[in-house]
């Protein structure tokens, strides 16, 4: 027949928010509502946002990663974790980006990398208002530039053509090869069509038949390819135009 005390804490609200709050009683005579109250949490300490951004600067073995983070007024650290995987497994070396309010661009640079190979990371910052995690980013590396082999050439009896060969590894990567020949290692008469070699991992071969304008000559000539890892170019060969001296 006199008032108690009602006391329930609770937990996970958000920082500097408004809630409303009312006591509820009830018995074998009915149900009463206390009147509304509101509160205030604190500010409390936010934790950094962290943006990871696209990676940049990729070769066949190497990256860029790149994000950035905002301490929200504390003490905030930052790394990467990448992977081939999002279940990354490596991470960065620690940044400290100190205690201001101002977002700061973040990079760091992973070798050792496999090539044609997808990786996943993200940016992870904390403090002590807790860790924020970027979203996750993917890039893959380059395949290693196409191995060429320029093989010997046949001047096909002497009939006014050449026809050139070569083998040709993608290395994993879209290829394509040609031929370029000459009178001189110069390759002043040009290049031949470009054809595609695809993008495997084993050596196909490459062969292009050529029209001469003179057969007493010894003409010179390589295979070359390319594919988004490079390009290389294969040793020089000769032969000579026409039927044997």
């Amino acid at each position: 027949t006199s008032f108690g005390t009602v006391s329930i804490p609770i937990a996970g609200l958000a920082p500097n928010t408004t809630y409303h709050f009312q006591v509820v009683a009830y018995n074998s005579g009915g149900t009463s509502y206390g009147a509304d109250v509101t509160f205030i949490t604190s500010a409390g300490q936010a934790p950094p946002a962290a943006t990871t951004q696209p990676a940049s600067s990729i070769t066949a073995s190497f990256a860029i990663l790149n994000g950035n983070a905002n301490p929200n007024g504390a003490e905030t650290h930052s790394y990467f974790q990448y992977g081939t995987t999002t279940a990354y497994g490596t991470t960065t070396a620690l940044s400290d980006l100190g205690v201001g309010g101002v977002t700061e661009n973040l990079q760091y640079g992973i070798g050792s990398l496999l090539p044609n190979t997808t990786y996943h990371y993200q940016i992870v910052a904390y403090n002590s208002g807790g860790t924020s995690y970027g979203a996750d980013v993917a890039f893959s590396t380059l395949p290693l530039p196409p191995s060429v082999t320029t093989q010997a050439a046949s001047n096909n009896g002497g009939n006014g053509t050449l026809t050139f060969n070569a083998s040709v590894n993608p290395n994993g990567g879209q290829t394509y090869a040609a031929f370029q020949y000459g009178k001189t290692t110069s390759f002043e008469l040009g290049t031949t069509a470009s054809v595609s070699i695809g993008t495997g991992t084993t050596a196909q071969p490459v062969s292009t038949t050529v029209a001469i304008n003179n057969k007493a000559v010894t003409y010179y000539f390589r295979a070359v390819a390319s594919n988004p890892g490079g390009k290389t170019d294969g040793a020089t060969l000769s032969i000579y135009g026409g039927a044997p001296q």
